[in-house]
């Protein structure tokens, strides 16, 4: 509907200004017609008897339009008082260049623009196509009697203008005098609405800039954020468009609460096959603080950063563009390979908890799903929430595509009907972001069901379980399947090539390529506090309770299927 506000309000704009634009020309070329037979009349004069006869000029005073009836004269006289400019003070003294611009509008939109058929009925134009040219006809007669127009004289070019327009509109007139034209019936014009009446040519409102942040045909709004631009009455929104599994489309827009005319945005595509995600947020060094994503083109040199309100909407985003639910953050912990002191066996990061969800679409959702951020804001120690808000997620999506968290149940049509397809479920992540050789490292963990805690060999075995700072993860199959992904350079621009993105769902091209490190038997985890470590056990047993759902759902999905298939009519279908 905008859009085709915009164009309807741009062709009238056109229209207007090309007629006044006519008007003129055909004035310049009558005038110029007047002239030359002025001079061939004071020529042949001469040649006839040698004395110039004093010829009057025409004036269009010879010209006769039929009179406006009385009715519709009221209803002009009250519509002159409605959106009349500052200049208007007297219906007795029009102004010049705004009663012009009135005559010549109406004017452009009466009968003028009505090209008759041949029968009788198709030789009677629009109610308001007549009505325009009566009041095109009365706007006429009160320039022509205008305080204004006579203090700017019989020779000025607002008098050769009025006479252009009085040619015109009686040429209309003519066309129902020869019956070209049939006047439509007076109780059918009596009816029209007060607006049909108007004289004035009101100003439209600006022309809206193109609707980046409009949802386009295959797409969808994920999500929705207010950035830390905004100051005062100016408010700067990011919008999050998903056009396919891997390609979005970000927007950027600013609006002035006070000034509706104020507007500004710009969009960015992102493609994780070949833009980074970098989160400037989690560098070890710098400042844990700071709220903000990089993302970087692979092919040329065109960074972009993203600076957020805060750690929830950073999570908001790295999982819109990753897929994966960040379910907990912590800082400061020191980990290393099978107890290691080495360089490069131990060191110090940001660790966060994965678990898979991607971000349904904004419409039709509930609050908690229109504003996906809402989603990390409960406390992460609150087990229970965790599992609420997952539940939550799984009961408000499609049916027809269901993001169950980590596994997708999509239905599909084939040949003999529809069928249901069940993706396994992906196991929680761990993620840690450190420093390798100097260079930004992650390490990737899966939390699959062969992980787990060993409370044997954390230091829990020598001192009081109060005292001790330190998990110990193992698996049952010997070792720890640890990916690790370094930056290509050192620190400082090695930044610009830390790429999350590898690590999203669907799975990146270069994933398989990810280093994973031999002969890890264990890693060790130091918090800094008991209570820190008590808080990290709490919400790996929440990630497990969830994956285990997970797995019990779609063990069962599997089951209920394979029962189905064992029925006299699941095989005759």
């Amino acid at each position: 509907m905008g859009t085709q506000r915009d164009v309807d309000i741009l062709r009238d704009r056109v229209h207007f200004h090309s007629t006044k634009l006519l008007l003129e020309i055909q004035r310049e070329v009558q005038a110029i017609r007047r002239d030359l037979a002025e001079i061939r009349g004071i020529l042949v004069t001469i040649m006839a008897d040698g004395n110039p006869a004093d010829h009057s000029q025409f004036d269009g005073q010879s010209i006769h339009i039929p009179d406006v009836p009385e009715e519709i004269v009221g209803r002009f006289l009250d519509a002159v008082r409605h959106d009349a400019p500052e200049t208007f003070h007297d219906i007795a003294d029009l102004p010049l260049r705004e009663g012009f611009d009135a005559l010549v509008y109406n004017f452009a939109k009466s009968t003028v623009v009505f090209n008759p058929g041949s029968d009788l009925s198709q030789r009677v134009p629009d109610e308001t196509h007549f009505v325009n040219l009566l009041k095109s006809k009365w706007i006429l007669e009160k320039l022509g009697r205008s305080s204004q127009l006579e203090a700017a004289g019989s020779a000025s070019l607002w008098a050769s203008y009025l006479l252009e327009l009085k040619l015109d509109i009686n040429k209309e007139y003519e066309r129902f005098d020869s019956n070209q034209l049939v006047a439509p019936p007076e109780e059918a014009v009596s009816r029209l609405p007060d607006e049909c009446f108007s004289i004035w040519v009101v100003e439209a409102q600006p022309l809206r800039p193109s609707e980046l942040a409009a949802q386009r045909p295959l797409e969808e709004q994920i999500l929705e954020l207010l950035l830390p631009d905004s100051n005062g009455t100016r408010q700067t929104f990011l919008h999050v468009f998903r056009r396919s599994a891997v390609e979005f489309r970000l927007v950027t827009t600013t609006k002035d609460l006070t000034n509706p005319a104020y507007h500004q945005e710009r969009d960015f595509i992102v493609n994780t096959d070949s833009t980074r995600v970098i989160p400037a947020y989690a560098t070890p060094e710098g400042d844990n603080d700071s709220n903000n994503l990089l993302l970087s083109s692979t092919h040329v040199q065109d960074l972009r950063w993203q600076y957020l309100a805060n750690s929830e909407d950073v999570a908001s985003l790295q999982q819109a563009l990753i897929g994966y639910r960040v379910h907990h953050t912590m800082t400061q912990i020191s980990w290393s390979f099978n107890g290691s002191t080495n360089p490069g066996k131990k060191g110090k990061g940001k660790l966060q908890l994965w678990q898979l969800q991607h971000l349904p679409h904004m419409a039709g959702g509930g609050d908690e799903i229109a504003n996906p951020s809402r989603l990390s804001n409960a406390s992460p120690r609150s087990t229970s929430g965790s599992y609420n808000q997952r539940q939550h997620s799984i009961t408000s999506l499609s049916s027809t595509s269901i993001f169950s968290g980590s596994s997708t149940i999509s239905t599909v049509t084939g040949s003999r009907g529809n069928g249901t397809t069940v993706l396994a479920p992906e196991p929680p992540v761990m993620v840690l972001f450190t420093m390798y050789e100097g260079k930004y490292a992650f390490l990737y963990l899966e939390l699959n069901a062969q992980i787990f805690v060993n409370p044997e060999s954390c230091d829990c075995r020598k001192n009081s379980r109060r005292e001790c700072h330190t998990v110990v993860l193992e698996s049952k199959q010997k070792t720890l399947e640890i990916k690790r992904l370094c930056a290509q350079h050192k620190s400082g621009q090695g930044l610009y090539t830390w790429d999350l993105a590898r690590f999203r769902i669907p799975r990146h091209p270069e994933f398989e390529s990810v280093e994973v490190l031999p002969k890890v038997k264990y890693l060790t985890l130091h918090f800094q506090s008991v209570a820190e470590k008590d808080e990290f056990r709490t919400e790996l047993s929440s990630l497990e309770r969830l994956r285990n759902l997970e797995q019990r759902r779609y063990r069962n999905i599997l089951s209920e299927r394979d029962q189905r298939a064992q029925r006299p009519e699941g095989r005759s279908k």
